[in-house]
Order: C-alpha cells, then structure tokens, then sequence
C-alpha cells in the first residue's frame, strides 16, 4: 500500500540546514571583514575577508586570544573601545586608523553578541585619501580666494579716490571675503544660515545695546545661497547704519525666517529709527540684492519703506537654497 503520510503534512518535509553552514554563509556574503570574539576575548568567528586584511588564516585565529593574536592593540584607543563596548554592551559605529597597519583607515561596527562582541570593518583608506586630497584643494583655493580678493581691493584702492564709495567698496569685498571663509570651512558643502548670518551682522552690533532680533530655524544653505544671502544682509545692515534704525541709538532690526509649502521666506524689519522715506532713486545695493537673489536663487523681493523703519521680504523656493539632504 501506497505511503500518503506526506500529504497530510502539507508535503515533503523541508531539507535539514546545517546553522554552521548557513552562518559561514553569511558571513563571507557581506562583503565586509568580520570577526567575533566570547567574553574571555576568544576568537570564534573569522571570515575570508578578515584573512586578507589581517594576512591571517581562520585556521590560525579561531580559538586565540584577541589580544594574544595582535600584540599591544589593547593597550591602544581602538582597543580601549573594544573593552567599553564589551562592559557596556552598547553598539559603536566609527572610524580609525588601523592598529597593525599605519597607513591603512578603517570603519567599524562594534556589537554585542552573545556574551562577546561582533566586529564588521571595512577599509576605506582610499575615500580617506581622497578625502584628505580634497582638503587640501579647497584650502588652496581658500587663499587664492582671499589673495585675488586682496589683489582687487588694493587695484581698485590705486584706481578710485579716497571717498565714500571706495570705503564702499571695501566692505562689500570684506563681506564676500567672510562668506567664503565660511564655506571654506565647510568644504563648499554649505553652511549653516543662523552663522551665515550672525557674522554678517557681527560688524553692526553694539557693546551697549542689543539691537539685532534675530529667530529662524538653523537650516543648511548650499554655497550660492550662502554667498547671495550674505551679501543681501550686508547691504541691508550697510544702509541701515547709513540712514535707518543701525544709524542712531535705540534703533532695532528684526531678522526672521520660516520654511512652509517648498518656500523658504526672511523678514528684514527696522524700527526704532530716523523717519523714512522713498529714495528718489535706486542704489547699487538694492540694485544688486534684487539682482543677486533674483538670478541665484529665484527669489521674489519686495522691500517697503514704511516711516517707522524699511520692511525687506524675500521669498524663495526652498529647493534653491536648502543643501540637498545626504543619501
């Protein structure tokens, strides 16, 4: 008679999995060094990708002590971490130099596993060199920057009498000059907008006297952003100290912004100041922050010069200002 027995289990049962296999398995399947030790620090876990970093067999490992296999790494700061995380049993993600190889740059996940620890590495010497080749490029330009900027300044100090507009002049390239120092710092990967603007505003305050009000959150501009809105500010605190509310005691400046519906909008309001009235005519300043905002970011401007103190609005897509968010 014919056996049935499977059918009324749903089917042939499923093949039996070796763990040690699967494990192994998975462990060379990651692409990344891996090893694991117990809690007396015994070696029980050495992948493929260990050996070629570490030029070490498994065979030769599995089953050493860690720190009898790679002498004086204990006493160094990547194995003083190993030891907190082994005490703490609290996850590490981060980045050194290797222990045995000084020219080689790691990241590593440390974890708790079982009693022991787990190790996943990865060496990234390369991203570390170009990253640090990177460095030194944007240092360079740093200084060619501020050394053709000087250059500028002193041509057009031998160029244009002494006057108002050379002094003019002068800040405006000082202006340009900070915001580049900024970026610099930061790579030209951006910058941060409460900075940008605190140190635009720097040269306007007063040891007597707060006179700026300054509230927004602290969003990440991109480079032109960084460059445009800095000079605007500049422009504005300039003519501020000129005719309006930075031009006498007791004046204020009211500086906000907020994010809503892809629209990133700042407010510049004076108070406090000489009553205002409409120039008869436009200068460079408002000139080039209209032109500045408008062809760098897109914005729309709009500044009011109500008697009570100048109103300036800038409203923008958010998508021209804003440093893309990392993948």
């Amino acid at each position: 008679m014919k056996d049935h027995s499977d059918l009324l289990v749903g089917g042939p049962a499923p093949p039996i999995i070796d763990p040690k296999a699967y494990l192994r398995t998975i462990l060379e399947g990651i692409g990344e060094g891996f090893y694991a030790v117990d809690q007396n620090w015994r070696i029980t876990e050495f992948n493929t990708q260990a050996e070629h970093h570490f030029g070490v067999k498994a065979s030769s490992a599995l089953g050493r002590i860690l720190w009898d296999l790679f002498p004086g790494s204990r006493e160094t700061s990547l194995g003083q971490t190993f030891q907190r995380v082994m005490s703490a049993r609290e996850p590490v993600v981060s980045e050194a130099h290797s222990v045995l190889f000084e020219d080689r740059w790691l990241s590593y996940r440390l974890f708790p596993l079982n009693q022991g620890l787990g190790v996943v590495f990865r060496n990234i010497t390369d991203r570390r060199k170009a990253e640090e080749q990177r460095d030194l490029l944007v240092h360079e330009l740093y200084h060619r920057v501020n050394n053709t900027l000087a250059t500028v300044q002193a041509i057009a100090s031998q160029t244009f009498d002494p006057s108002e507009e050379m002094d003019s002049f002068s800040r405006r390239l000082q202006a340009l000059s900070s915001a580049h120092s900024i970026l610099a710092r930061e790579n030209w990967g951006g910058a941060s907008l409460t900075r940008v603007i605190g140190l635009s505003l720097d040269p306007y305050r007063s040891p007597d006297e707060e006179r700026f009000s300054v509230d927004g959150p602290d969003l990440r501009f991109e480079a032109k952003a960084v460059l445009s809105i800095s000079m605007a500010v500049h422009e504005l605190c300039t003519n501020a100290a000129k005719y309006g509310a930075l031009s006498q005691s007791g004046g204020r400046v009211s500086i906000c912004w907020s994010v809503a519906e892809g629209r990133f909008r700042l407010r510049w309001e004076e108070s406090g100041g000489p009553p205002v009235t409409s120039p008869t005519r436009r200068g460079f300043g408002s000139t080039m922050i209209e032109r500045v905002l408008r062809a760098q970011l897109h914005a729309d401007i709009n500044v009011e010069y109500r008697t009570r103190g100048v109103v300036c609005a800038i409203d923008a897509p958010l998508d021209r200002v804003k440093e893309a968010a990392s993948a």
